[in-house]
This record gives C-alpha cells, sequence and structure tokens, in this order.
C-alpha cells in the first residue's frame, strides 16, 4: 500500500550516464545463451522498462551452449563491445559455470574481467551485472535437488560478483520463492527442463528491472500474454526479493549509485544522500539554488512541487537521480481510503477482509483464473478458504487495488 501513496508523492528518474537526458535511448546488451534468449527475455524486459517511461533499446549475443568460456575467444562479441555506447551489460555465465561445475568460479571470473575490461575500455560508464539463472526441477517429486543446484548457483554467482566488483540479477531467487511457496512447475514447461517457459521469464525479465533500475516493477501494464493476476504476483516477487535485499546481490556494493531521502517541514526539506561509491556530487533544487554538502537542509521559497536532482561523480562517469517533492498541504489518509487488511497471512481455512470503505472483492489464483467473487460492497468480507489449493492468491478490489495472500 505504501507503493501506492509514493506513486502520488514521488517521480524517479534513474538514469545512466554519461548521457543524462530522459529521451535518450537507453542501450542494453545481454550476453548469454539460451537461457538468456528463451522466449526473448531481452524484448520482455525492454517492454516492461518502456511501459515504466525508461526509453530503453536492447541487443542480445545468446548462442546456445555458450558460456564466458566461448565468449572470452569470441570476436563478434568484442564488435558488439565496441559498435555502440552501451549504459547497461548483462553477462549470463554458462549453465555450468554458474554452479562452478564445467569450470571454477575462479576460472569464470577471470575469463569474465577479460570480457569487462573490454566493455569497460569502449563503456566506460556502462552499469554490468551478472545474471543468476533460475535452474529446472529435475522431478514432480524431486524439488530437493532443485533447491540445492539453486543454491549452489547462488553462492558461485556470489563469489563470482565479488571477484569481479559487480552486483547481480538474483532471478534464480526469484523463481525460488516461487517454488518454496507452490510446487506447480509454474515456470517451466516440463520437469527437468532448465530453460523457463513464457512465465520464467517474464518472472526474469521483472527481477531484471528491478535491480537494473533499483525501483519497483510493481506498476507496469506490460504483461506480454501473462494473465494481469500472474503477471503481478511476480512483479510482487521481484520487488520482494530485490529491492530489500540489495546487498546480497552485491548491488550498490561496488557500483556508482545515485539515491536519497527527505524529511519535509512546512517548506524546509531535509535531505539524506543515500548515494554509493561516488567521489564528488551536486545537488540542484529547482530553484536555483544548488549545494556540494552530503547532507543539506533547504527551505523553498513557497508551496508546490518542486525537482530535485542530485549527481554523484566517480573517475569521469556520473548518475543523476531526480525526484519531484511535493510541498502542497496533502492529506495522506485520502489514499487510505480505499485500503483493506487480510488477516490471517498466510490463511488456512478462513480469510477475513476489513476496510475503510465498503468494497466488492475478487479473488484469482497465481495463472490467473478467478476463483472467488463476492460484488457485494461491504466493510467486512470473511472467505471460507476450505475448496481452495495452497498457494498464492490476489485478492482484488473494486478500485483495481491488489493484494496478495497466501493459503497454507
Amino acid at each position: 500500500m505504501l507503493q501506492r501513496i509514493f506513486s502520488f508523492l514521488l517521480f524517479t528518474l534513474l538514469s545512466f550516464n554519461p548521457i543524462h537526458s530522459q529521451n535518450t535511448t537507453k542501450n542494453i546488451l545481454f550476453v548469454g545463451n539460451s537461457m538468456t534468449y528463451y522466449n526473448d527475455m531481452p524484448v520482455i524486459f525492454r517492454d516492461i522498462a518502456n511501459n515504466k517511461g525508461k526509453n530503453v533499446a536492447t541487443q542480445m549475443h545468446a548462442p546456445g551452449g555458450t558460456g564466458f568460456i566461448n565468449h572470452v575467444t569470441n570476436p563478434q562479441v568484442y564488435n558488439l563491445f565496441k559498435s555502440k555506447e552501451w549504459h547497461a551489460v548483462i553477462l549470463q555465465p554458462g549453465t555450468g559455470e554458474s554452479a562452478g561445475v564445467t569450470s571454477s568460479v575462479n576460472t569464470t571470473a577471470q575469463r569474465g574481467q577479460i570480457l569487462i575490461d573490454s566493455i569497460r575500455k569502449y563503456s566506460p560508464c556502462a552499469k554490468i551485472m551478472l545474471y543468476e539463472i533460475p535452474y529446472g526441477v529435475p522431478a514432480a517429486t524431486d524439488y530437493a535437488t532443485y533447491f540445492v543446484l539453486q543454491t549452489q548457483i547462488r553462492d558461485s554467482i556470489t563469489k563470482m560478483a565479488d571477484l569481479l566488483h559487480i552486483p547481480f540479477v538474483p532471478a534464480g531467487e526469484s523463481a525460488r520463492m516461487h517454488y518454496n511457496t507452490q510446487q506447480d512447475l509454474l515456470l517451466h514447461s516440463t520437469y527437468n527442463d532448465v530453460h523457463p517457459n513464457l512465465n520464467g521469464s517474464y518472472l526474469v525479465a521483472s527481477t531484471m528491472y528491478a535491480s537494473l533500475f533499483q525501483e519497483p516493477v510493481t506498476g507496469t501494464t506490460s504483461f506480454n500474454g501473462i494473465p494481469q493476476a500472474t503477471a503481478t504476483y511476480f512483479h510482487s516477487i521481484a520487488d520482494e526479493i530485490v529491492l530489500p535485499n540489495k546487498a546480497n546481490w552485491r548491488i550498490n556494493t561496488y557500483n556508482l549509485h545515485a539515491d536519497f531521502d527527505y524529511q519535509i517541514t512546512d517548506t524546509t526539506v531535509t535531505f539524506t544522500n543515500t548515494a554509493t561509491n561516488f567521489t564528488t556530487l551536486e545537488w540542484d533544487f529547482g530553484d536555483g539554488n544548488t549545494a556540494n554538502i552530503l547532507n543539506p537542509v533547504h527551505t523553498f521559497a513557497n508551496n508546490g512541487q518542486k525537482t530535485v536532482r542530485l549527481k554523484v561523480m566517480r573517475d569521469n562517469c556520473s548518475e543523476i537521480i531526480e525526484k519531484q517533492i511535493d510541498l502542497n498541504s496533502l492529506v495522506l489518509t485520502d489514499f487510505f481510503r480505499s485500503q483493506i487488511t487480510l488477516y490471517p497471512n498466510p490463511a488456512k481455512s478462513q480469510l477475513n477482509i476489513t476496510g475503510k470503505v465498503a468494497t466488492g472483492i475478487r479473488i484469482f489464483n497465481s495463472i490467473g483464473q478467478k476463483v472467488y467473487s463476492n460484488t457485494t460492497r461491504q466493510l467486512q468480507h470473511e472467505v471460507n478458504l476450505s475448496g481452495f489449493t495452497n498457494g498464492v492468491y490476489f485478492l482484488i478490489t473494486d478500485d483495481n487495488q491488489i493484494y496478495k495472500f497466501i493459503k497454507s
């Protein structure tokens, strides 16, 4: 619910530098294999990003069965690196490399460093991230092996990220979160196949968005053929895995990143710099005033909507974040009028819904099928869950607010 409130208060533009313009196309390159190209995952990511206003163009080099061992000796890869300025490059180690099986993690990291050095030669300010793949489920009766292998991949990619001093996209952790809740093969077409189905690729793309832009993917209306309720479920997973746990994925541990928080008292705003790995910074308060101190306090001459920009710099690279701050008198309770409370969650036999205004409700399962509906507008609902299978469900109110709960 807080995300819905902040959507009224805050617009964030995260700009890959050295090109700062919102209208400049951000070129993002994916280098991997079939785990990248299945279902045109980079295109799904592009569509999500553009739907969120990012103006992204993607390109992919992902021959099947390849890994860093192949890419590091392929002139086509280096030609791609120097073909244009890349704002971000996503590097996916081979499937065996990801788990440290076909090559040791140290050896794969050494090959990755050669690729990274080439990327930075031509695009010195590019954001470079590893892609932690989601593994397949061996059999309906063998999810235990899946979890062991996914942990092995996570540990290997984490070590690789630390050796290379770059973050990684925890797509495998997003898949793990679903399979921890429901062992239903939602993300794969068959058992014993590592390749994701369209659902799995959409979850990967959603996790890519949250990791690269460090903002919620929730709110996009680009569903790429996925039922809305299922897509919304995937958004919630990606946001929950990435955003509260960025240090686990080495996001902002090594990379330059611009961000700040603020508190408002009348027309005075206290800013807290939360940027990382910068050497110099510049504040622009949008009213003709600037500052170069870490945590400024600024008093605006009047109320209204203010655009504040923070620019951080390191090694001739920079990153800018803009936030629109509303100094008008704003009654936050207005945004809570449709808020409802679900309890218990997880629920076993009954779900109780209490709202501040009367509403009808609809409930969908994780693949977008409607399993319950009560169109009577009322302050309280009691839903008998005895006929529901265990898993994740979404409750949608009359004004299309979406809430997740688990039947256990």
